[in-house]
């Protein structure tokens, strides 16, 4: 690209954003760069299957890897304009094309992209501090500026087995939420559109990376809402039934004395990026 970021800019750049959560860290996404910008497509192939469910988780983690991007490249110091779906009837299977322009890095976002390495999906038991309201608050604020909505859930809504695993209850008297289990929070938009879940994917890495930064916990929920009398009760029970929820997000404190949780494995760029005459 001749205005844009050199090539070894974005590559590093595209590893930061490879770290981007995934169900099952599937991690479906590729990256198109040629002498116009840089590209997102979905990687359908590496769906885990072909149900509604399947293709919302795609486009959930797309929105996640877009923004890790954006971060990073806010971070390198490259403003950048995102066009969502630019040219569906062309490009089926493009998700968003940036435009980027040098600028001076941006504070927030280097606060942001130093901890993208350091993120990990905790399933534990998380300690047992309350978080303060402020801190609920901010990550309010930061899913809003993505045009989704945050909720949390009352704790007698959901509980956490021991296998780590969420589960909601409405009405069946099920157990509450145990000490430790931290803060399960819902992320709404406005419909179920693919623009919309590529919206929520991009506040709940928002979010996730914004509650590493501030020391906590946290791992991405999907399971519980693929059902879908749960899902509507969840959306009547937290949004007054304005929104749709899209995933749920659990976050509290570290837990104490427990040893780091291990990296997982990521596609390695070459096989997440096609290079289309930029290099030269």
């Amino acid at each position: 690209m001749a205005s844009g970021p050199d090539t070894a800019t974005l590559e590093r750049v595209l590893e930061a954003a490879g770290w981007a959560p995934s169900r099952q860290n599937t991690q479906p996404w590729h990256w198109h760069v040629d002498p116009d910008g840089l590209h997102l497509d979905a990687d359908w192939a590496r769906g885990l299957g072909d149900s509604p469910f399947d293709r919302c988780d795609v486009l959930l983690a797309c929105g996640a890897v877009l923004d890790y991007c954006a971060i990073a490249l806010r971070a390198a110091g490259w403003a950048t304009r995102i066009r969502r779906f630019p040219d569906v009837a062309l490009e089926p299977g493009r998700l968003a094309t940036f435009e980027m322009i040098a600028s001076a890095p941006v504070p927030a976002a280097a606060e942001l992209a130093d901890v993208i390495h350091r993120r990990r999906s905790d399933r534990r038991h998380y300690g047992s501090a309350r978080l303060p309201d402020t801190t609920i608050e901010t990550l309010l604020v930061r899913a809003a500026r993505h045009g989704v909505d945050l909720a949390v859930v009352p704790t007698a809504r959901w509980h956490r087995d021991d296998t780590g695993q969420v589960h909601l209850h409405f009405g069946d008297g099920g157990p509450s939420a145990a000490v430790g289990d931290g803060v399960l929070l819902a992320l709404g938009t406005e419909d179920d559109s693919d623009a919309a879940r590529l919206r929520a994917g991009e506040a709940a890495s928002r979010v996730l990376l914004s509650a590493t930064a501030l020391g906590l916990a946290s791992c991405l929920v999907t399971e519980p809402l693929r059902s879908a009398r749960d899902r509507v009760a969840l959306a009547c029970d937290v949004f007054d039934g304005t929104r749709r929820p899209q995933m749920l997000i659990r976050i509290g404190a570290p837990p104490a004395e427990a040893p780091d949780v291990p990296d997982t494995l990521r596609r390695p760029l070459a096989e997440t990026t096609t290079w289309a005459g930029a290099r030269a």
